[in-house]
């Protein structure tokens, strides 16, 4: 997406029918009875005088009733993003056959290829893609590349390859046998990621502190209509039932955990541009090109104790145990609360085998 595009992200239902075990939802397949009549979405996003895309997600939202009438109620006036498992073939092909691909940003599909193979899902997954894909839509199918995962996705990724399906890998977030992911990868990251960069931003930054057009810009929907700020910031703007007042403005992120791609809607400056980048290429393990961003990020703003840390990181990957002491300590001076920056340090003094944290403190003074 590009820059202040005015994006509503509307979960609309928690419920899905796969039941993939790195899900942070419950797994409930019971029926969707929870619903909003779209007039009134409708008549929200006509109202504000703007073009809305307005992002579809749940849980899985091919099982919410009516969900191609809503789409091309939605697609009168603005566009739609989906996030989907592609999994609800009749819906599917109504989709296919009824909307335009012209009023569609992209469907973003989730392979979860164990679900998939558990409900011999496969084959109608392959035919689901290609129709879609032959009609004109962006199919973006994603893999998330879970520790148990790692050692078959070049295999499935060649296999998908072969009925005309390309595969998009996304990094795992968060702890598998206590270890750190997307840290864990390690020098593993570069030849999964490789093609695949931009997989390193969907991380989620800490702009606390730093200007931001969510909630003018960028709004959450919650099932029952609820408006907030982001998927965030939980700051309630309104009830599309209702009225729902919008921000002005930049308002300072008041969060330390930004899970919605929040850089497409925060104000940078240079030196926390640089930082994003150097996470992204740090975390698809492209380490030339994240030094040389953080080193931007120090030339912008001397002494971002972020970036100090980050540049340890790297050093600690390249096998410079001193050198990533030295970025360590420098960092903890700077910011002697930050336990993500004492943990680093008193690992790398020890010398055992150990993947440093990599920093997402976008602001160097005002983050969490």
């Amino acid at each position: 997406m590009s820059k202040q595009m005015n994006s509503i992200i509307w979960n609309m239902t928690r419920k899905c029918n796969f039941r993939c075990e790195y899900c942070y939802f419950p797994h409930d397949n019971t029926p969707v009875t929870e619903t909003l009549p779209v007039e009134k979405i409708t008549d929200f996003l006509d109202g504000t005088g703007k073009e809305w895309v307005v992002g579809l997600t749940g849980g899985e939202p091919f099982i919410y009733p009516g969900f191609v009438d809503i789409c091309l109620a939605l697609t009168q006036n603005h566009h739609i993003g989906v996030d989907t498992n592609l999994s609800v073939s009749s819906k599917v092909r109504d989709f296919a056959e009824r909307v335009d691909p012209a009023r569609v940003e992209d469907l973003y599909v989730a392979l979860h290829i164990e679900e998939r193979e558990r409900v011999k899902g496969v084959p109608s997954f392959i035919e689901n893609a290609n129709l879609l894909q032959d009609k004109g839509f962006k199919v973006i199918v994603n893999y998330v590349v879970h520790p148990n995962l790692e050692e078959r996705f070049h295999t499935d990724r060649e296999y998908f390859a072969s009925h005309g399906i390309q595969i998009t890998p996304r990094p795992f977030r968060g702890k598998f046998e206590g270890t750190r992911y997307p840290e864990g990868y390690g020098e593993r990251a570069q030849a999964i990621f490789a093609d695949h960069p931009e997989q390193g931003k969907k991380i989620a930054f800490n702009f606390h502190g730093v200007p931001c057009s969510a909630g003018r810009t960028l709004l959450r929907m919650e099932p029952d209509g609820t408006v907030f700020r982001c998927p965030g910031d939980k700051t309630v703007l309104g009830n599309v039932m209702d009225k729902v007042e919008l921000y002005e403005g930049h308002p300072p992120c008041i969060k330390g955990r930004c899970p919605c791609r929040g850089f497409d809607h925060v104000q940078l400056t240079p030196a926390q541009e640089a930082l994003v980048d150097g996470v992204q290429y740090a975390v698809v393990g492209d380490n030339r090109a994240s030094a040389d961003a953080f080193g931007r990020a120090m030339a912008a703003e001397p002494a971002h104790p972020c970036a100090e840390n980050n540049l340890g990181v790297l050093a600690w990957r390249n096998g410079d145990k001193d050198g990533a002491i030295r970025h360590f300590e420098t960092a903890l001076a700077s910011r002697p609360e930050r336990s993500v920056y004492s943990e680093n340090l008193s690992a790398a003094r020890k010398g055992d085998p150990f993947d440093p944290e990599i920093c997402l403190d976008v602001n160097p003074v005002k983050s969490k």
